[in-house]
């Protein structure tokens, strides 16, 4: 019984050391998504507060931290429904989140998901160096 508590353990350990990711760090960033129809994008990162600016507006989300390597953005604005589809107003309540996945010096690597099963894309977090 030992050794198997003994294995168990040193599994655990071992997968916990081989994860590279973080969570972003206070700075500017361009997100870049992997498939092309998604347009890049640039925010800003303060303490748990993530600011973009859309339509000449400054938008403020919070970020909710998940784990070691996921966080979720929170607004409390409510969206305007009147011109979505169905199939859209579905989309918009989902809570999608962003999983870091891999850290190669200033690129933070991400997964968007859904849930567990679905992704809504993938791509990198470029940190400047301003």
């Amino acid at each position: 019984m030992k050794k198997y508590l003994t294995i168990i353990i040193l599994s655990l350990c071992l997968s916990s050391f081989g994860q590279n990711c973080s969570i972003l760090k206070n700075g500017k960033y361009e997100t870049q998504y992997d498939d092309k129809n998604h347009g890049s994008s640039l925010f800003e990162i303060k303490e748990n507060h993530y600011y973009t600016y859309e339509d000449n507006a400054k938008k403020d989300y919070e970020i909710v931290t998940l784990s070691d390597c996921s966080f979720q953005l929170k607004n409390n604005e409510k969206v305007d429904e009147s011109k979505l589809t169905e199939f859209q107003k579905i989309i918009s309540k989902q809570k999608p989140y962003f999983e870091i996945i891999k850290v190669e010096g200033n690129t933070y690597y991400f997964v968007c998901r859904i849930d567990l099963h679905i992704q809504c894309g993938t791509g990198k977090f470029i940190k400047n160096d301003e």
